[in-house]
């Protein structure tokens, strides 16, 4: 098994009884979440490497390498061998985990985890003797005696047919050569090298499963604005023909095409986005589970009139559903007329909104897919803090629809017209006269007057858009900045001062930056001066957007970044 890059806590400590044992293995849970053991033990029949793996109560995960012939036992055979030594003198390492590194630990060797039963830790060391597995059928002694007999007794062996096949399965691990290693872009470009060293690292790990080559591996990459979507074949060869430890190669080969995948981020500056994995062991493809099941969409319309169409995994249909009329209620709000939608939502884990959509409207169709683009990320964002799954906006196709003339309203205006004509024509009169008896009267001086109540009207109106703006403002700069990748948001401080019809804005961000955690959780080649800057485009992207939806003069007097 597999452990994260950890210095032990006990190193090449002898024990000779379970008790022993035992209290290293307490001592390491009371520093930490979990335990991880390599133990060095032999009995009359072989010398055995086990490395074990606990939580607080029980064992997660067993391992043991027969040394001397190369066996592996795993699960259940692995856990009544390390019973059976108990006892023994053993050479032990202990490691302490933390939270993390447990789970580390689990997704490293999910193959092993899943078929070890999960004894508790005082079974383990209160119950009676256990009779160990069988390992002497592949001793060691007879694989260089079975070379010699072919020489010795070649006519008296009428058996020896069976023996070649064992020994023509690894010439292909041999003789494969270098594995071959494909690119395909389409969208855009990006170093290959980078694709290389991902290749390499899942090549370096799949050899460490025993009985498994590969041959070549084959990249799909849809280059878009920061992101690469990712579809990748592994193409290889199996020793085994059995069909669980098949499963289980496939399992581990899938695990380590994901682990791999931040290699594209740090080399490539470019978030890569797995759509598809396939494996193709002895001819036979097989895909994770999860990307099998995306295929499990549902489709249908989220309005009466069957205007709104969606097509998105039936988990996330609600909330995609009320996404889209929310959209479409926005795009009506400025003054677009939504004939027909098509939102299609692609992915599992991370998905992407893909929109058909024809639009009746005042602009033209740069400016229209703009606008639509600006709403549809805004809302995704947004969507994405709540169901805590990335959402990007990937295709967006629009149709303008040009507007139908009808007939009937100019003759209405024709009429409307006339009477019209005459009411404006009593107004002038009336104006006139009006200023005709006020400077009878000498009341020159209302004037001044009449603009001070003018201005005050006009900063009234003013403030009666700026609080409702500054909100707005707070909370989206909020909402964004937790959606910030490579750093945590902390906390947020906005003050705003009123000048005239301006209003200056101070700013005051707090965040911590990530070292470890999920898929893509190394950003070591990523400098803080990058992270401050993409920190303020965001803040000064949203003080333009509510600038612009509110009709208020925003500009930002101070921002200041604090990255920990």
């Amino acid at each position: 098994m597999q452990l994260p890059d950890k210095a032990p806590l006990v190193e090449n400590v002898v024990v000779t009884s379970a008790d022993e044992l035992n209290g290293l293995i307490r001592k390491a849970l009371a520093e930490g979440k979990g335990a991880f053991l390599k133990i060095f033990a032999k009995d009359k029949n072989a010398k055995y490497y086990i490395t074990v793996l606990f939580d607080s109560s029980k064992i997660l995960a067993v391992e043991c390498l027969v040394v001397d012939n190369k066996q592996t036992l795993i699960g259940e055979d692995a856990v009544n061998l390390l019973k059976s030594l108990l006892g023994r003198p053993m050479v032990v390492d202990v490691y302490s985990l933390d939270e993390i590194e447990m789970k580390l630990s689990i997704a490293e060797n999910l193959d092993v985890y899943s078929e070890t039963p999960k004894i508790p830790l005082d079974e383990l060391f209160s119950g009676g003797p256990v009779q160990p597995p069988r390992v002497e059928a592949p001793k060691p002694q007879p694989a260089p005696a079975q070379e010699e007999k072919p020489r010795e007794e070649v006519r008296e062996e009428a058996k020896a047919p069976p023996a070649p096949q064992p020994i023509e399965k690894p010439a292909p691990r041999q003789t494969s050569g270098k594995p071959e290693i494909v690119v395909n872009f389409t969208g855009g470009t990006l170093p290959e090298e980078a694709f290389k060293k991902y290749a390499e690292n899942i090549i370096k790990e799949a050899n460490r499963i025993r009985g498994v080559s590969i041959n070549r591996i084959e990249f799909d990459a849809n280059v878009g604005e920061g992101v690469v979507y990712l579809n990748v074949r592994v193409y290889g060869s199996s020793e085994s023909t059995d069909k669980r430890s098949l499963e289980i190669a496939e399992k581990r080969l899938f695990h380590i095409v994901s682990k791999h995948a931040p290699i594209i981020l740090r080399e490539a500056e470019h978030k890569p986005i797995l759509r598809d994995i396939s494996v193709v062991l002895n001819g036979e493809e097989a895909r994770p589970q999860e990307i099998v099941e995306k295929d499990k969409k549902k489709t249908g319309a989220v309005t009466k009139d069957g205007r709104i169409q969606l097509s998105v995994l039936e988990d996330v249909w609600p909330y995609f559903s009320n996404f889209a009329r929310t959209v479409v209620k926005e795009l009506e709000t400025a003054g677009m007329k939504v004939t027909k939608a098509y939102f299609d939502i692609k992915g599992r884990r991370e998905l992407e909104i893909n929109l058909s959509i024809a639009v009746e409207g005042p602009f033209d169709k740069a400016t229209t897919e703009k606008t639509i683009r600006t709403i549809l990320t805004r809302h995704a964002k947004e969507l994405s803090s709540s169901i805590n799954r990335y959402i990007s906006v990937h295709n967006v196709e629009v149709e303008l629809v040009e507007k139908s003339l009808t007939k009937p309203a100019p003759t209405k205006k024709t009429v409307a017209t006339g009477k019209a004509a005459e009411i404006l024509a009593k107004k002038e009169l009336l104006e006139k006269e009006v200023e005709k008896l006020l400077k009878e009267a000498g009341i020159d001086e209302l004037a001044p007057l009449t603009e001070v109540k003018k201005k005050e009207a006009e900063e009234t109106l003013l403030r009666s858009r700026i609080e409702p703006a500054i909100e707005t403002l707070k909370n989206r700069i909020h909402a964004e900045l937790k959606l910030i990748p490579r750093v945590t948001f902390k906390w947020l401080k906005l003050n705003h001062e009123i000048q005239g019809s301006t209003v200056y804005v101070d700013i005051e961000a707090s965040f911590v930056k990530e070292s470890v955690g999920g898929l893509f959780g190394a950003y070591s080649g990523v400098s803080d001066e990058r992270i401050k800057r993409d920190i303020t485009e965001t803040i000064n992207r949203i003080i333009r957007d509510v600038s612009r939806e509110y009709s208020v003069s925003i500009k930002p007097k101070k921002i200041n970044v604090i990255l920990r």
